[in-house]
């Protein structure tokens, strides 16, 4: 089987390993021989294999696939769904501050991360999980709060969350309790505390969200680059995201007191060699976007201010 059940009627569809993003899942529902699939992944990996899987269950992907669901629009959750929209000819779905990202895939490294030419032109090269590989593309449904995807008689509500991305969003099938994560809660697998945003997304927004997340009383809680966490487990997993981020923001801050002023550079370099937080480093960008980020959320708190040129002091 290409699949793992997580419960009756919830399957998931694992890639292969992709070093520190760990193993990429989709996420398949089956409900009255209807299914629809929750994150297609990249280009090849693991979507790839959800018409196999398909199958294996008896059902026809041509016809009984009713939906492509992407948490946000980054290549690794929705790189694949172009190609599974074609094989299916199901229908796309996003929430529409993300949209562009399938619209215009370049626009995930031009806009979405803080890199500078060279970066950009070395990341065309690369083989993780971000690089973007596939085509554009015009999503078939924009996702808003509030709104439900049925799925035989199975509904997901959905979530926006807006912190990992301005788009992203997470999934409540409230019957069974499963949350649909995708990055918001566990962005790398075995480190609830790691993690990364993007430049539209809002470390405000993503306390937020984690602080309402945690009193929905989930009971399945399946991210797309870790395992799923089960019942106690899943308030352990938020309380490592909330931890996590505020663990940044302190650190940010202690090293910007130190030194009285500071830019992205500088704060990028005190905190690798601190090693005092848990940071993504297989590519720069992440950690320096991140950064740019959380001091944005501080200075709206009213923490920090930017003088100008990028250079930022405490308040």
């Amino acid at each position: 089987m290409a699949s793992t059940e997580i419960i009756p009627g919830v399957y998931a569809i694992r890639g292969k390993f992709a070093g520190e993003f760990g193993f990429i899942a989709s996420y398949l529902i089956i409900s009255e021989s209807e299914a629809l699939i929750i994150d297609p992944g990249t280009a090849g990996d693991p979507g790839d294999k959800v018409k196999k899987t398909l199958k294996e269950f008896g059902l026809n992907h041509k016809s009984d696939l009713v939906g492509i669901v992407c948490t946000h629009g980054h290549p690794d959750h929705a790189g694949g769904a172009g190609r599974l929209r074609r094989e299916t000819g199901a229908p796309i779905m996003i929430h529409s501050a993300d949209a562009d990202l399938l619209r215009d895939p370049s626009s995930f490294l031009n806009e979405r991360l803080l890199m500078d030419r060279a970066q950009r032109l070395a990341m065309k090269f690369d083989k993780s999980p971000l690089r973007v590989n596939y085509r554009d593309l015009e999503p078939d449904r924009l996702l808003s709060s509030g709104d439900n995807i049925q799925v035989g008689n199975l509904s997901l509500r959905v979530i926006p969350t807006r912190g990992h991305s301005a788009g992203h969003c997470c999934f409540l099938e409230p019957k069974e309790k499963i949350l649909f994560s995708g990055d918001e809660v566990n962005n790398f697998p075995n480190d609830p505390r790691k993690f990364y945003v993007d430049l539209s997304g809002s470390i405000v927004a993503k306390l937020a969200a984690i602080d309402t997340l945690s009193k929905l009383g989930i009971d399945y809680l399946l991210p797309t680059h870790d395992v799923p966490a089960l019942f106690g487990d899943v308030q352990l997993q938020f309380e490592g995201v909330r931890d996590g981020i505020i663990h940044l923001q302190d650190t940010i801050l202690a090293h910007l007191e130190a030194r009285g002023e500071a830019d992205v550079e500088q704060l990028e370099f005190d905190i690798q060699q601190s090693r005092s937080v848990p940071i993504p480093t297989t590519l720069g960008a992440l950690l320096a976007t991140t950064i740019q980020v959380t001091l944005e959320g501080l200075a709206e708190a009213g923490l920090v201010k930017d003088l100008g040129k990028g250079i930022w002091v405490i308040i």
